[in-house]
């Protein structure tokens, strides 16, 4: 998150004196020598990445009846992007529990399932790849929050990727 805030924040200086009237060569020369540009290996800006979006609901959780209609009118914002809305439903858990397992098993979940089981009113996102929570959803967060929080969800910086 750091390196994403640190290549923000030299992208928006970038553009800020690109944007001024041009300086002299010699003023030039002196500001790109002492602009520091943190040098880090492999780090690739890419556009929507994958998120699992993962809501643990209950038909008798009083902030899921709150919380699931508002991501259910955030939901189309994201229907063309890499968003996959799973919904752990413990309302019959004691019944349909091996499902339950079945389907943290193939959205490779399972540990957040294993740790979370039971617990309903959130949503969390999360890189599928590595299972990492990158935000979480609660009943207090609006419509556009949670549009603007699955947006940086998507919008972040894989390193390690070549």
């Amino acid at each position: 998150m750091r390196l994403f805030v640190g290549l923000l924040v030299l992208g928006i200086a970038v553009a800020v004196t690109m944007t001024r009237a041009p300086a002299s060569k010699a003023a030039t020369e002196v500001v790109a020598e002492t602009v520091a540009t943190p040098q880090v290996e492999n780090v690739i800006p890419i556009v929507d990445q994958p998120v699992t979006a993962v809501m643990f609901y209950s038909n008798w959780c009083a902030a899921c009846q709150i919380l699931d209609p508002k991501i259910e009118a955030a939901k189309p914002q994201f229907s063309e992007r890499p968003v996959d809305f799973v919904k752990f439903n413990f309302s019959y858990a004691l019944v349909q529990g091996a499902k339950l397992q079945a389907l943290a098993d193939e959205k490779n979940l399972s540990h957040l399932y294993a740790v979370n089981k039971g617990k309903t009113g959130f949503m969390l996102l999360v890189d599928p790849a590595t299972e990492q929570i990158i935000d979480i959803i609660t009943l207090r967060d609006g419509v556009d929050d949670i549009e603007q929080k699955l947006d940086r969800s998507l919008l972040r910086v894989q390193v390690g990727a070549s």
